[in-house]
């Protein structure tokens, strides 16, 4: 689902504005990652915790070359979902497991 997609879904569900539903799906977004920059962490009740993480620099290694690279260190942004989403994935059903199509997340 791309945000175009998003916007979409949810200027239908509320009969508002595509305009008007473009503005709060990217105004949602900028505080949540202006939030992240300044805190390091949003937490979303029932949804999940974004939260900026350190990784430190690692030795890994070149597959065409076979040549070892440092790899520098560097943030990354995790996301560590809540109950709710997490029991939604759960209810998935994984490609090759006899069913046809994937259960919904609604």
């Amino acid at each position: 689902m791309t945000k175009k997609d998003m916007v979409r879904l949810i200027a239908a569900e509320h009969n508002v504005d595509q305009v008007i539903a473009r503005r709060i799906v990217q105004s949602t977004l900028d505080r949540i990652l202006e939030t992240l920059v300044a805190e390091g962490r949003v937490e979303l009740r029932d949804f999940g915790v974004f939260e900026i993480k350190h990784r430190a620099p690692r030795k890994a290694r070149n597959p065409k070359t076979n040549q070892e690279v440092l790899v520098p260190a560097r943030r990354v942004i995790i996301f560590q979902p809540g109950k709710n989403v997490a029991a939604k994935i759960e209810q998935l059903h994984l490609p090759g497991s006899g069913s046809a199509a994937a259960t919904p997340l609604v």
